[in-house]
């Protein structure tokens, strides 16, 4: 593939929506998902949206070709203001993003507090710790991605279907943000903004319904994408410098590999220690008589396998140069900012499509220990016009846990919101202040989640021929709007009431709101038709759900759906039973909801987090149910 005469990159933020598994191994019953997002996950990503657009001209141009769009790695971006922990004097004052971190970089002492480049020469008596993860090219923050380690019971692809197959899953977190520089080729500057327009405007379209990674189970892989400036969407850097770009002759000067680099020695193996040689020869053909020296470098190795979207399966692993590795050159003609674009324009080895081979050209460390960059989480940060967004902590996934279902997993938790719209603890419990009434009222949610989510799995099920209009997709896509990092509990039902009523604006951005549901599925939703138990009729879904589109309906939304003792006798049971006011621990009579008075004052406090545990794992368990009268399998209940 001959490169274009004009080339530019498309910086893109993404926002995480749901929990992502991008695998780093072919083990089948197990996912450790990076902590970036592959150029690859995103080729398959535009690929769904494209195909599911209907648009194969672009499909075949900027995906199966590869001659148009080179897609990059998505590394961890930190927010200013957005990660309430960092300390003011280190928070950044403007988007950074972290990469790899460059492997000359190490610690004195395994508790080092400082970094030195060994590059420079070390002390023999000293031992040193390289430094791992993400870092800013100005080394004054580290990302600490966060994760979630869980066990599960899941349904095996192959083989028999009634027995649950144990996997084990590491994802990162939603409500993280990341970004990414696609690279894009054209004819002509013109032609270059044009292409840059038409890939905005498919995210744009496609945007509410786009994932990552291994998406096909347990909902993982919503993200929300949109570029990182809308009103500049090119940029003539691979990435965002922070010093002068200009290296007088004989300075020495970094190249910083990126992403992984797949290279192929003399004989025609995978060798990443071929990637000294490539660099020369790439030099040799951008900048002939340059005069290039290597003074140092460091290469490590990695395997490099990927899962192949469309053929639903694992492709071959390959040894590549992992990213991080570093080789330290010296020109004696010198670079300007011009020639070092064009050479970061040439990725190195194989797959340049997939973003593998990419780098960028850093000024070499100053001499001396500096200090450790304090880590930083790359949250997303809210709209300037307000404070920033609820932090979304890991949720809880105990090993061992299983579902209900050995057949289908779990619905996934609902975010734990901060508590800052708590109002002030009732100190009923005996010495009861501060830490302990918050200890107590986790203690009453932990014990309330497991009934909320059965309340729901018994509505969907009783509900089974009502919900005939409606869709897997359809009750997916309002997942996602749920599933948003909304600011609070209350944020994310008002968008699906908005959007269940047919009255979102626009396309989802910081604040959740989603994409307004084509005339066909708002009509689905009113002839869908919901059973409780103890309520007369079935009501439509539509006006169920759309119930909560305004702000302060959450608390009696859930007053009218909560599970009461008649019918779900296990949500009082299980409050009692951890209810340190209760003697006796069971439920108490001399009240229609089986609660005392202090777990009641504690459930008005948390109706709004209860109501969107009980939507979300509705919607959840209606999909598993609209999917199993599809494929024939007998689910219980069904009263319309």
């Amino acid at each position: 593939m001959n490169p274009l005469p004009a080339t530019g990159y498309l910086p893109l933020r993404y926002v995480l929506t749901d929990t992502l598994a991008v695998r780093t191994s072919l083990d089948p019953l197990r996912i450790d998902s990076e902590h970036s997002i592959g150029g690859r996950a995103q080729r398959g990503m535009l690929a769904a949206a494209l195909r599911r657009a209907g648009r194969e001209r672009e499909l075949s141009d900027w995906v199966a070709r590869g001659d148009r769009i080179r897609f990059a790695p998505a590394y961890p971006r930190l927010e200013p203001g957005a990660d309430p922990d960092l300390p003011a004097d280190s928070a950044p004052a403007r988007a950074l993003v972290a990469y790899p971190a460059p492997a000359h970089l190490y610690t004195p002492g395994k508790d080092g507090d400082t970094t030195v480049d060994v590059f420079a020469g070390t002390d023999p008596a000293t031992p040193y710790r390289a430094v791992r993860g993400h870092v800013t090219l100005d080394r004054s923050l580290r990302a600490a991605v966060r994760t979630t380690a869980e066990q599960y019971l899941g349904r095996s692809r192959t083989g028999d279907r009634s027995q649950g197959v144990p996997f084990f899953a590491v994802t990162v977190d939603p409500g993280q943000v990341f970004e990414a520089r696609w690279q894009l080729l054209a004819a002509d500057g013109g032609s270059l903004r044009d292409l840059a327009e038409r890939v905005a405007e498919v995210l744009d379209e496609a945007d509410g319904t786009l994932t990552l990674g291994s998406g096909g189970t347990r909902a993982h892989g919503g993200v929300s994408v949109t570029p990182a400036d809308p009103d500049r969407l090119l940029s003539p850097d691979r990435v965002a410098h922070p010093h002068t770009r200009h290296w007088p002759p004989g300075a020495p000067l970094d190249l910083l590999l990126l992403s992984p680099a797949l290279l192929v020695g003399e004989e025609g193996q995978s060798s990443p220690r071929a990637l000294v040689p490539a660099v020369l020869d790439l030099l040799a053909r951008r900048l002939p008589g340059s005069g290039a020296r290597v003074l140092a470098h460091h290469v490590e190795a990695g395997l490099l396998g990927a899962y192949h979207r469309g053929y639903r399966g694992p492709m071959a692993q390959r040894w590549a140069a992992v990213p991080g590795a570093v080789v330290r050159l010296r020109l004696d003609g010198g670079l300007t900012a011009d020639q070092a674009r064009d050479l970061e324009a040439h990725p190195l080895g194989e797959r340049v499509v997939d973003g593998h081979g990419q780098f960028t050209l850093l000024p070499v460390p100053p001499g001396g220990p500096a200090p450790l960059a304090p880590t930083a989480v790359p949250l997303a940060a809210a709209p300037s016009a307000g404070p920033p967004p609820a932090r979304v902590p890991p949720r809880p996934a105990p090993a061992g846990a299983v579902p209900e279902d050995p057949a289908f997993p779990t619905a996934p938790e609902v975010p734990a919101f901060p508590a800052a719209s708590k109002a002030p603890a009732v100190p009923t419990v005996p010495g009861g202040e501060g830490g302990l009434d918050e200890l107590y009222d986790e203690l009453l949610w932990n014990a309330a989640s497991r009934p909320v989510r059965d309340h729901a799995r018994s509505l969907a099920r009783d509900s089974a021929r009502g919900l005939a209009p409606l869709t897997p997709s359809l009750l997916g896509r309002l997942r996602e709007v749920v599933g948003h990092p909304h600011r609070t509990p209350e944020d994310a039902l008002s968008a699906l009431g908005r959007t269940v009523s047919g009255r979102a604006r626009g396309r989802a951005d910081r604040a959740g709101t989603h994409k307004a549901l084509h005339d066909r599925a708002v009509r689905a939703l009113a002839g869908a038709r919901l059973t409780r138990p103890g309520r007369p009729g079935p009501v439509p879904v539509q006006s169920w759900l759309g119930a909560l589109a305004d702000g302060g309906a959450a608390a009696a939304w859930w007053r009218d759906n909560r599970p009461e003792p008649p019918h779900s006798p296990a949500y009082s049971r299980a409050i009692a039973a951890v209810d340190l006011s209760l003697t006796d621990g069971l439920p108490p009579r001399d009240h229609p909801s089986g609660l005392s008075p202090r777990a009641r004052v504690w459930e008005r406090r948390a109706a709004p987090r209860l109501a969107l545990l009980l939507a979300s794992s509705w919607l959840s368990e209606a999909g598993r149910v609209l999917r199993a009268v599809q494929e024939g399998r007998h689910e219980p209940g069904g009263g319309g």
